[in-house]
């Protein structure tokens, strides 16, 4: 049976699952603005990942943040089943499932919810059972941020801003500022963040163009580098830090989830692989220089104009091997990205005025 109309004037609750990692939560935040502007009166509550939640604490157009955290075998049944329960007492009136997985598929169709709307997958359960509306799939044809806004397409709300956006709050400023204080960076001190971790090692620009990166940045501009990442990126830095002629301030590890929007708004640019940082930073307005190998950027870099992209473009993009080492040799389609060309960008991006920032 076909599904009906959906009355737009009876939403009043509204839940997005999006079940995957930091940087594609990041991204949902543009569809997230949408729904809050063109449903004014509705709550917009959002489902996602624990290690994951941190980066949408605070949201303003976000009423509650669910956490899932699928971390034992039996944790998962026991974790699944508190969430079904949670979200099913919350009676929602539409249910939209960014990620469109077996679990979250489940999650929709036992949520409750009358209007429960994901993306055509040709499965039998998901498009005829799980979801009472599907709507075709850009994933992999377009970018990521206008895949999810299909979903404000197909309700037929306009999406003017289609740029991640992210609030920095004024305690994790000031959290980050005492921070730099004790590494010796004043208040108003520029300086640049070079993120050389990814969530695969494959997708990494090599360490030693990082280390020579970073110290003809000190020496062209006198700006200070900053290295961030989490702890699984301590031994990355570490390398890079020993490699360097100058000293860098090595954060890696030292700074939480959650504040890192804060650091990255305070910086001049952000310099990095694709990885999760790129996107707080393009939601926090601070210029991207960022590094594609495996993956497409046509589906996933910061768009706004003041970021930059430098991508190796191999046939065997995107890359099939996202769970293995690349069969090739390490850092394959990374090390073809030269040092010149990132050197270049970064020459772009600092001359002009190394202390202001282009927020467009």
């Amino acid at each position: 049976m076909k599904p009906g109309p959906i009355d737009i004037a009876a939403v009043h609750k509204v839940l997005i699952l999006k079940m995957r990692y930091i940087g594609d939560t990041v991204l949902t935040t543009p569809l997230i603005r949408t729904l809050k502007d063109g449903l004014p009166s509705a709550r917009i509550d959002i489902g996602v990942n624990q290690g994951s939640d941190q980066i949408l604490a605070g949201h303003p157009f976000i009423g509650k943040l669910w956490r899932f955290d699928p971390t034992t075998n039996s944790g998962r049944f026991r974790s699944g089943f508190d969430f079904i329960q949670s979200i099913r007492r919350e009676k929602y009136d539409l249910v939209a499932d960014l990620t469109c997985n077996d679990r979250t598929a489940l999650f929709s169709f036992l949520s409750g919810s009358p209007v429960r709307i994901g993306y055509r997958s040709g499965r039998f359960l998901r498009d005829r059972v799980a979801y009472t509306h599907t709507i075709p799939s850009g994933l992999g044809k377009i970018h990521t941020v206008d895949h999810h806004l299909k979903i404000a397409e197909f309700l037929d709300l306009p999406a003017p801003d289609r740029h991640p956006f992210l609030p920095v709050l004024p305690d994790r400023r000031r959290t980050v500022e005492a921070k730099l204080a004790r590494e010796g960076l004043s208040p108003n001190e520029p300086f640049v963040i070079i993120h050389p971790g990814a969530r695969r090692a494959y997708k990494s620009w090599p360490r030693p163009c990082f280390a020579r990166l970073a110290d003809a940045i000190r020496t062209r501009f006198d700006i200070k580098v900053v290295l961030s990442g989490g702890r699984e990126d301590v031994p990355m830095a570490a390398s890079i830090e020993a490699a360097m002629e100058s000293a860098p301030v090595n954060l890696a590890g030292k700074m939480s989830l959650a504040d890192l929007p804060a650091l990255i708004q305070k910086s001049i640019c952000l310099i990095g692989n694709d990885s999760a940082p790129i996107h707080i930073a393009t939601a926090v307005k601070t210029p991207t220089i960022s590094l594609f190998g495996p993956t497409r950027w046509e589906d996933w870099a910061p768009r706004r104009d003041s970021d930059r992209v430098l991508a190796a473009e191999y046939p065997c993009r995107p890359c099939g091997h996202s769970r293995k080492r690349c069969p090739l040799e390490e850092a394959y389609c990374m090390s073809s990205i030269s040092y010149e060309s990132v050197w270049q960008a970064v020459k772009g991006m600092l001359t002009p005025d190394p202390i202001s920032k282009v927020n467009s």
